[in-house]
Parts: structure tokens; sequence; C-alpha cells
């Protein structure tokens, strides 16, 4: 593999298949074995955290003290201003305001219940990187809430709070407890409850036992018995589309979200009683994948005697937790194109070492980029917005000169305000991936519709499945990675509705239909090959009646890749056994003239190849 790797914000090819198998096999870290007198052995399994996960950017450690504001002397800041209450609380709720649950064909689902929260600390930002937040009172050094029921996390006098206004909430957490519903396979079947009891920062519980990050404590009931079990589990969660974030710091589980209903304005002359509301959704949660064994039924989650089959989760529900910017916010964050994707302007070929003239139908390496015209670029150019004619996407024409940290990206094009149009958005993966133009070279766009775009890092509202990252695309050659968003990247807005084909596959034994862009998919890739062996495999397939079948641009291959996954990043009910590796692409480049584009769909990333190396291939067609 040739990893074109910088040292910020830069492209990495080689990503370690155990990173993430930690982070999807052991997510939750129960391996669902119990026992309740029924012949069932019992065991729990977890990686055990090695001192913190990684640290958010610009996310300093919460602190736990009851301190109110960062005057440890305790005076008020104001001299001693009375102001009103307020009150801030949490609530698990099953859905809000446009807010809806991802589901995945693969998996079952089912809704966490009687959620309870452990909070430490709670503190007010004036931004997301505010460096001196301020800290809330809190009635005890561990606020338990019913979650469930609603509960109050605190309740003090504005008074002691600094005047001005405040724009996002952070929270540190102790623990939280939930339940779900399972059924044990043993000597005999018994439907039951699991309740989970998970330690998320390191604490002490009122009875005085110490407990780490990433311990837990699972007990079975059923027939009025029950049993416990123990084990531990690191924590790796995914940005949240609207703006919120659950990291790790150091041995702090901490969460962040823009506060509900927008700033909070602490003003010390108000009548008015403040509230910070913090409802979140929880509706299926809690994620896995049916095992087909026997006796185990599909949307049950099954769990048995070892070394008998488990079905493990798929997802954190401690990711889920405190995220209200869910049911405040309207993020639209399209991740199935539906549009055909654009081509590029791509003209040159290459005999496997140099640039050369395109060979002809036959010919050995037929089947480049340049050598089909599919959807060609179009573009309707305004003074200040640019239709693409065939996405019907609306973006801004101008880059602005600033970089942003993708929060910053994001408020910038909610604010922006365009051709009389205010409805702008940071864009998706694919949508910003259809701009690209491999027939140009740093920048890789069309630089008659988007002039003075620099070579640089663009982000995109894509969050990378649990990584805590937020995918982009660097124009300079057409890399597609991620980056820490905290870090900085440059921005370019987009307005668009979105409404998704519903389904957006349909498939048979041979072939897969993407209703989105009209493409006709090989289903089971072929074996790896050379780049121009690839080129030539499609160009000589004959499968399900049809011999059109050719190898995709980057472009075309990129619309596969599922945001919503990783290991692998795809859908893999319509193509199964699709392993997490690199993949051709018929999208060769100028320079090294010897390397061509590959998409990986270990993640999603796009980089460079050379010739020689053995990568999959899957064909495409036209419908």
């Amino acid at each position: 593999m040739n990893d074109k790797s910088e040292a910020n914000g830069s492209p990495r090819g080689n990503f370690a298949p155990s990173m993430v198998i930690n982070r999807l096999v052991v997510v939750l870290g129960l391996v669902l074995v119990l026992g309740l007198g029924l012949g069932l052995a019992v065991a729990g399994c977890g990686d055990k955290p090695s001192g913190g996960g990684a640290d958010a950017g610009g996310d300093a450690e919460v602190s736990g003290d009851a301190v109110v504001s960062g005057d440890a002397s305790g005076v008020l800041p104001d001299g001693g201003a009375t102001g009103v209450s307020l009150t801030v609380t949490a609530q698990a709720v099953d859905t809000c305001g446009v807010w809806e649950p991802m589901h995945q064909p693969e998996l079952s689902y089912q809704t966490p219940t009687n959620i309870k929260l452990g909070i430490l600390a709670v503190e007010l930002m004036r931004s997301h990187k505010d460096p001196e937040p301020v800290s809330l009172a809190l009635a005890s050094p561990l606020v338990e809430v019913d979650a469930s029921a609603g509960g109050t996390v605190l309740t003090m006098d504005t008074g002691a709070i600094p005047a001005g206004t405040y724009t996002y909430i952070r929270l540190k957490m102790a623990h939280t407890i939930y339940e779900l519903q399972a059924t044990a396979h043993g000597v005999m079947t018994a439907p039951g409850t699991l309740e989970i009891d998970m330690a998320l920062s390191n604490h002490e519980d009122p009875e005085g036992q110490v407990r780490a990050q990433g311990q837990y404590v699972a007990t079975f009931s059923a027939f009025g018995q029950e049993y416990s079990f123990s084990g531990t589990t690191p924590f790796n969660c995914t940005l949240s589309e609207w703006g919120g974030i659950a990291f790790t710091a150091g041995t702090d589980f901490v969460v962040r979200v823009p506060l509900p209903g927008g700033p909070l304005v602490v003003d010390h002359g108000a009548a008015a009683p403040l509230t910070v509301d913090l409802d979140f959704p929880m509706r299926d949660a809690f994620a896995w994948r049916d095992l087909p064994d026997a006796g185990f039924a599909d949307g049950v989650l099954d769990i048995s005697q070892p070394p008998g089959p488990v079905e493990l989760p798929d997802a954190l529900v401690e990711c889920h937790l405190l995220m209200a910017d869910r049911c405040d916010g309207e993020a639209v964050n399209p991740i199935h194109p539906t549009w055909p994707m654009p081509d590029s302007s791509i003209t040159f070929c290459s005999d496997g070492q140099q640039i050369a003239p395109c060979p002809a139908p036959g010919e050995a390496g037929y089947g480049q980029d340049a050598q089909y015209t599919v959807n060609t670029m179009d573009y309707d150019i305004g003074a200040e917005v640019v239709t693409d004619l065939v996405t019907g996407l609306d973006w801004q024409r101008a880059v602005p000169p600033s970089s942003y940290d993708w929060w910053e990206a994001r408020d910038y094009c909610a604010e922006l305000t365009l051709d009389g149009q205010g409805d702008w958005r940071l864009p998706s993966r694919m949508e910003l991936v259809s701009l690209l133009d491999f027939g140009g070279l740093d920048p890789t766009i069309d630089l008659d519709a988007f002039p003075a775009t620099p070579s640089d890092f663009f982000w995109t509202a894509s969050p990378v499945p649990f990584l805590n990252l937020a995918y982009g695309v660097r124009f300079e050659l057409g890399f597609i990675y991620d980056h820490d968003p905290h870090g900085s990247g440059r921005v370019r807005c987009v307005r668009a509705a979105y409404t998704p084909p519903q389904p957006r596959f349909t498939y048979d034994a041979d072939t897969v239909t993407d209703l989105g862009t009209g493409l006709v998919w090989q289903r089971a890739h072929l074996a790896a090959l050379t780049w121009l062996d690839g080129l030539d495999a499609c160009e000589s397939l004959d499968l399900a009646g049809q011999t059109d079948w050719r190898l995709p641009t980057l472009k075309e291959l990129q619309t596969l890749v599922d945001d919503r996954r990783l290991q692998p990043s795809i859908d893999v009910v319509a193509f199964p056994n699709t392993p997490a590796e690199w993949f051709w692409s018929s999208t060769p480049i100028q320079f090294p003239p010897n390397e061509a584009w590959a998409t990986s769909y270990t993640d999603g990333y796009a980089s460079i190849h050379a010739f020689d190396e053995l990568q999959l291939v899957r064909c495409v067609r036209d419908e």
C-alpha cells in the first residue's frame, strides 16, 4: 500500500484492524453468558482500559469540585448579587424533534429502560472550546438521576454564575444503569431482564466502593432468581451529527452538548427563573446481530453457555446518554446519494507505468476513467451560488478565508445567507465527494465553477462511526479521510432537500441495483488483482446476461461507503462477505503516473496505490 500521509490533517491509508476490532467486537465488553441455576456457566469479558481513551481535543478534564465559578474563594463574581433559580433536568425520551434512529438492515434493536445516571460535575461553557468553563454546584459529590422518569440534576441561584451568554453544557458522568430484555439458553430457555451497571468515570460510589472507568456489573433476572457477573470494557463513541460529543478525557467520561433551546443568558437583573432540560432520545439505542443458531429467535437478544454462541452488542448505549442536541437540532446529513454521481473531466490514461494514449477497446488497460463518459459534470454558475445540474445541489461558490474546527464549520454554514437563502449546511461526505474532479490537480475541482479553491482539507458533516472523528476531503489530490474535529479545516456550504429512497438497494444472487444513483453493481467481488488486470476483468465480465461491465470510478466506488459502519463500511446485507480491504477504481492519477485511486472498506478512505499492488475488484454497469 502506498500511504500518502502528512503530519497534520493527513490521510491515513494504513489503518490497524485491531483498533476497530477492540471498538466493535468488545463494544460493550459483555459476553452475555448467564446462569440462574439453569445449568449455565457464567463469565464476563472485555478489554481492560489502559488508563483512558482518546481525549477530545480542546476539552480539559472536567472538575468535580463544587466551586461555582473559576474563583475558588467562593466570592460571587458581581460582588454578591442575588439571581434567579437555575434548574437542570435530565430525561430519557423515546424520540423527539426530527430525530429518528438510523437502522441498519442486519441489526436488531431494542430501547433500554429504567435508565439511571450518576453525575459528578456540571459546567456551563461560553463556547464549545471555552478554556474557563463555569462549574455549577451539585447537592452532593455524586448526584443520582432517574432519567427514565425525569429527574433534577441541580438547582442553584444564578447570582453565583458570572453574567453572560452560555452556549454549551458539559457533564462528567460517574456511571449509568439500564435494563434490557434477553433470553438465556442452557438446560432450559429463560426469558428475563438484564441490568447493566456501568462505571463511566473513575469514582467512589456512595457506599465508598472505588470503581474504575469501564467496569460493569451485569445482573440477569428470571423466575424470581438472579445472577450477577462483571468485567471491563473500553468506550469509543461517535460524534453526534447535531453537535454533541461523548468522550473520555483521562479517566473521565464527559458529555458536551449545545444548550437545548439555544444560548442560556445569565442576567443578574432578570426576574424569570431559568431551566435547562436535557431531554435525550434512547429509542433503539441497543443494537445487536442476530445469530442463526438453533433456538435463537430473530429480534431477541439471545445468550448461551460457553463455548456456545452469544449475540454481542453492536453499539454503545452509553454514547447516547444526555445527547440533548438531538431533540433540539434539525441536522441533515445525507448518508445515501439520491442522485447520479457526476463524472470527472479526466482525459488522460496510463499504460501502467506512465501517462500514455488511451488503449482501444479490447486492448490491455481499456476501461479507464477517461474512456467512459457518465453523468458529465455540469454547473449553473452564479455570482454567489453554483447549482450542480447533475445532483441538484446548490453550493457556496466562494470559500471563506478562515479555517474552522468542525463545530465552527457547522455553525458557519447554519448562519450563512446567500442568494436570499438561509438553509445552508455543512455537506455530508458523499455530497462533498461529488465535487471532486480528478481531471484537475492541486486543486481537484472545477476552477471555473469554484475559482480560488485552496488545496486544503475541507470538513464534512459526517462523523466516523465509533471514533469521534469527522470525514473530510483534501482537494490537493483528492484524498478522503478523517480528522480530529477540534483540528482545522476549510468550509464550503451546501443546500438541498434529502429524501433517501426506501429501500436504497434491490438485489438478487448476482447484482445489486442502487435506486439512488441508478448504478448496477456486481454483488460478489472478484479476487485481488493488479490495476490493469482489474480493468480487464471487468471489461470481460459476463454476468446476469450483461456484458457492459466496467471498473467503477473512484467517485462511484465511494457511493457504496456506508457512514454508519466500520470494518466493513458497506451495507453487508446487499454486499455480503465484503472484506474490510482496498478496492480498485478506474481512476488513475497524473502524478505519480504509475498509481491509481482505491477505496478502503475498512473506513471509507480513498488513497492512491501502485498499479502492481493486488487489490480487490467489484464491477459496475449503468442501469
